[in-house]
């Protein structure tokens, strides 16, 4: 549990980031993460973050460089990384929206230095996310998460 527990935090980008395909033709929200999802495939940590609100707060109190180094650890450290999303809700405002999913992670952690030994393979979290709308643009503005119990 503990090796889960370290996981984790990086799972909101990852998560978020590796959903790919959800979004349906001109859905704003579903279309943030399906970016996310190419910078993430594509290991591209600035393309990712360009969907993050600038006063990106997690609900743990990081903050968005906080997140970003957080993402290009989890980036480097792992040969794969992969995500089914499950029981995806969206509440819609006018210019926010407040995103649920439990995310199911799994990954490859790279062969050096003892990673595998250190970082699990597989995770379950639950999310809360709120999106705001910046433009015609939505990214991430606030999020936290919770381990799913093995």
């Amino acid at each position: 549990m503990g090796n889960s527990r370290r996981f984790l935090p990086a799972a909101l980008f990852v998560a978020a980031s590796l959903a790919a395909g959800c979004a349906p033709a001109g859905d704003p929200v579903r279309a943030t993460l399906d970016r996310m999802a190419k910078a993430a495939r594509d290991r591209d940590a600035a393309a990712l973050m360009e969907q993050v609100a600038a006063d990106f707060q997690a609900g743990d109190g990081r903050s968005r460089a906080d997140a970003e180094a957080l993402a290009r650890s989890y980036f480097a450290a792992y040969a794969r990384l992969d995500v089914a999303f499950q029981n995806v809700q969206i509440e819609r405002a006018e210019n926010t929206a407040r995103v649920r999913l439990r995310a199911v992670m799994s990954g490859q952690p790279l062969k050096m230095g003892g990673l595998s030994g250190l970082l699990p393979s597989s995770a379950s979290s639950d999310f809360d996310l709120r999106l705001a709308r910046e433009g015609k643009t939505w990214r991430v503005a606030w999020a936290s998460w919770q381990p799913v119990p093995d």
